[in-house]
């Protein structure tokens, strides 16, 4: 008997995480990035027109090998005027964003008030979107100084992104992968799982590649990828850069609900139900949603069971004072795929697959050596993890805040937090084809996580005049405990390898 214990989040002997505190501050002019924002949105509404003119279609007619003529009109958008109040700053009011847990509507995510900007002017590329991991000054992805992508509901609908980890194909570099023992893990410009750091509306849990988990997108209002060194705004480690998931928002009006089912040629199932508007209650808006999925794969036993609660209660007790509540509760469980064995060429005959390896393996128990390697086709879908193998995790968020306005040029906002997760992996996770005894040798992996955080962020945002010129003080003050114990085990099993002639 021995023990395997696979290069992953698992095998780190991280028993507790420890608890960090920072302080951030931030400013920006804002005479500068204005000219730059007219500049682009000058750029931004040219329009190619393909068409040939009707004078030109008869030349086009002589010709068919001519392409039409490409003439490019631009129109330059006219900044809308401000008005300014008796006694009021001549800035914008600072944006609300979503990700700082603030009442404000879920249209926020669109076009902002605060950017000066009118709808007509939303792209497609989100630039206009205020990503708040990105930027504690409340900026727009153009007006960051950053690569900031922002991947929105609508846009995962339209592409039909079921989970975070699909979602990542709608950023540009980025890839993403859902390996059994580091599930959602994500690479941003050659750096992968701890390098790559995982929010959840604003709050880091850890590593990706120790905390993260497969979640269904149905309940989030947008992702936002910061890439690139970003450990300024989230934490430790953030080498490629940062990932933030950001819930669904309580927006005011007549109540909408939605519902959508879906169903694949796998049989993956499908279930999202939503809701959200005004209560009767004057000033109180709520979001709740609800979700159910089983992720089916082409391989043998390898699925993925995701459920999702979460609500959310924004109430405007006064002008200059909101507050809110959330709760979500997170559940998935299934069955894992750890890859195919390498077998021998002499074994598989005529069933060997070329052109996917090559060359030699060494069996990881015994240190023998598998000359000219290859890849039955008889395995390709098989499942050579142990029957009663089980992964899965049960989460819970608990978080509540307000935002606070004492001045028409100073803004607090407060997000406390609970987050409480077990996670648990029964598994065979290392394969070996064993010369002597045409076997599989494999082994027996158990591990379990039990994780408590505890934190509360703190944002000062600050309008004024410097030199003349607007500019945007901002201030953010975090404090969190992270408590995690790890308990695991591994030993060694041998099967037989089917051989059929």
């Amino acid at each position: 008997m021995r023990g395997v214990f696979p290069v992953n989040k698992r095998g780190r002997n991280r028993g507790r995480i420890s608890a960090f505190h920072r302080f951030l501050v931030s400013t920006s002019a804002f005479a500068a990035s204005a000219f730059a924002a007219t500049a682009l949105l000058a750029a931004s509404a040219c329009v190619a027109q393909t068409a040939p003119q009707s004078g030109q279609a008869g030349q086009a007619g002589k010709d068919e090998n001519k392409l039409p003529r490409i003439d490019i009109a631009g129109k330059r958008l006219k900044p809308p005027q401000r008005v300014k109040k008796p006694g009021a700053s001549s800035l914008p009011a600072p944006r609300r964003t979503a990700a700082s847990g603030s009442a404000k509507p879920a249209a926020a995510t669109g076009p902002s008030a605060a950017t000066g900007l009118s709808a007509a002017a939303a792209s497609p590329l989100n630039t206009n979107v205020v990503a708040a991991s990105a930027s504690r000054l409340g900026l727009t992805v153009r007006e960051t100084p950053a690569t900031v992508e922002v991947v929105d509901q609508q846009t995962i609908r339209d592409e039909g992104y079921r989970t975070t980890t699909e979602s990542a194909q709608g950023a540009v570099g980025v890839l993403s992968g859902d390996s059994a023992g580091a599930p959602a893990g994500f690479s941003m410009r050659g750096f992968t799982y701890g390098a790559v750091n995982v929010l959840y509306n604003g709050i880091s849990i850890g590593p990706q590649d120790i905390t993260s988990r497969v979640m269904d997108t149905a309940n989030l209002q947008q992702i936002e990828f910061l890439k690139g060194p970003s450990s300024l705004m989230s934490g430790l480690d953030a080498i490629g850069g940062s990932v933030n998931y950001v819930s669904r928002q309580p927006t005011s009006g007549p109540v909408q609900n939605e519902t959508d089912v879906s169903l694949d040629s796998l049989n993956t199932f499908r279930s999202h139900f939503g809701s959200g508007g005004s209560t009767p209650v004057q000033g109180l808006d709520y979001r709740f949603d609800m979700s159910e999925s089983k992720i089916n794969s082409f391989i043998d036993g390898d699925f993925q069971g995701l459920t999702d609660l979460s609500a959310q209660f924004n109430y405007r007790a006064t002008d200059v004072v909101k507050t809110f509540v959330a709760i979500e509760y997170k559940k998935d469980s299934g069955h894992a795929y750890w890859g195919t064995p390498l077998v021998p060429t002499s074994f598989a005959g005529s069933h060997a697959v070329g052109g996917v390896v090559s060359g030699t393996a060494v069996n990881t128990f015994d240190g023998s050596i598998i000359g000219s390697m290859t890849i039955d086709s008889r395995t390709l879908t098989t499942n050579y993890n142990v029957a009663d193998n089980s992964t899965g995790a049960e989460e819970l968020w608990l978080r509540s805040g307000y935002e606070w306005t004492p001045l028409n040029n100073v803004t607090v906002k407060n997000q406390a937090y609970y987050y409480q997760a077990q996670r648990h992996w029964i598994d065979s996770e290392t394969y070996a084809f064993d010369l002597a005894t045409s076997t599989i040798d494999r082994d027996r992996f158990f591990v379990t996580h039990n994780q408590h955080v505890v934190g509360d962020n703190t944002d000062v945002v600050w309008n004024a005049r410097l030199f003349g010129m607007e500019n945007r003080l901002a201030a953010q003050l975090q404090l969190s405990r992270n408590w995690i114990t790890f308990t695991k085990r591994a030993i060694r099993m041998l099967i037989p390898m089917t051989r059929s002639r």
